[in-house]
């Protein structure tokens, strides 16, 4: 006879079943950390939702995923430590490029600035650019460019 797992809910997790948060707290989706676990592809899918479902399991990935927040959020305030000096210095200097980068990088380690985005771009320089020519005359200046080469 088939005895519903959640009657054993307040039983200590055996080795699969602990392999089995700590594979899909660290990424793996559910049939992927079932098979991490050691259970069999082809019910791979159905019993990561059987354990899924069990509240001892999810209560431990939930416990898995705390800790790893925690630990990463040690690593940022370690690295954001890490740069303070390099922020003072910038600062004593008035280097205004190199104090945006050191924020720009704080910002980065704390998830607020993402992809290609930048605070200020590296190297600009404090001399304002040429305003760019219209389309038409920059094609112009492009093709004069050009025969100057080819001559």
């Amino acid at each position: 006879m088939n005895t519903p797992t959640h009657q054993f809910e307040d039983i200590a997790l055996k080795p699969r079943h602990e392999a089995f948060p700590r594979a899909y707290a660290a990424g793996a989706g559910g049939a992927g950390a079932a098979r991490a676990a050691g259970y069999g592809a082809s019910g791979a899918a159905q019993r990561a939702l059987e354990l899924l479902r069990r509240d001892n399991v999810t209560e431990r990935v939930a416990e898995l995923n705390g800790e790893t927040a925690a630990a990463r959020g040690e690593e940022r305030r370690a690295l954001i430590t890490k740069l303070e000096p390099a922020f003072e210095a910038a600062l004593n200097e008035k280097d205004i490029d190199a104090v945006l980068q050191v924020v720009e990088l704080q910002a980065r380690i704390l998830g607020l600035v993402h992809g290609g985005a930048t605070i200020r771009p590296r190297g600009l320089s404090q001399v304002a650019p040429e305003p760019a020519l219209p389309g038409h005359e920059a094609f112009l200046a492009s093709l004069e460019f050009a025969d100057r080469v080819a001559e």
